[in-house]
């Protein structure tokens, strides 16, 4: 059977080369893109004065799914490239689980959860960009497969529109009236911020 997650990981990875000349920047991002990726969240929070509730919420959202993704982490005990001996410890880490990616799970939450907020969404691609970079860069550094990576993304994913999902339930609940038709716009109204729209 083909293995696509170790055939990509191949591909992406320094691996065991003698000399990986992109080991110095694959370092450094993966030691600080998330890092990079919160501040840019307190940058939106200085210059955007009316979006600061909305920036605050995808704050508390982002460390929400760094606790869940280090849990799922811990409990899945899948471990590293480096690890299994698919890679050289080029980036010092420990050995903890590395399914799913709590970096991927992070910067990915951040991104779908600016995406929908008025004006955000050029923040919310540099965000996206930021995280894939990082992505690569702990990909190449040995401490995620590919799979682990699409499966923080995934986790933000549902942990956002999930969030997403029940505070717009709520808010129909308190202040629509009751029935299909409250029914009706909750699920216009999510599927609308899915798709991009603002709230």
């Amino acid at each position: 059977m083909f293995d696509w997650n170790r055939w990509l990981f191949s591909r992406l990875a320094a691996g065991h080369q003698v000399d990986a000349p992109l080991i110095p920047a694959a370092r450094w991002i993966a030691e600080h893109g998330a890092a990079v990726g919160i501040l840019m969240l307190l940058v939106l929070w200085c210059l955007r004065p009316t979006q600061r509730a909305g920036v605050f919420g995808v704050g508390l959202v982002a460390v929400l799914a760094a606790a869940v993704a280090h849990a799922l982490a811990d409990a899945f005990a899948m471990p590293r490239p480096f690890v299994t001996g698919d890679s050289a410890p080029w980036i010092a880490h420990g050995g903890r689980g590395a399914f799913p990616s709590a970096h991927a799970t992070v910067m990915f939450a951040v991104t779908f959860g600016l995406w929908p907020l008025r004006g955000l969404r050029p923040a919310a691609l540099a965000v996206g960009v930021l995280g894939l970079v990082t992505a690569w860069a702990r990909i190449h550094g040995g401490l995620h497969y590919p799979m682990d990576i699409v499966g923080g993304a995934a986790l933000a994913g549902v942990l956002v529109y999930g969030l997403r999902f029940i505070a717009l339930w709520l808010r129909a609940r308190w202040a629509a009236p009751r029935g299909r038709r409250a029914r009706r716009q909750l699920l216009r109204r999510w599927r609308g911020s899915v798709a991009g729209g603002s709230l």
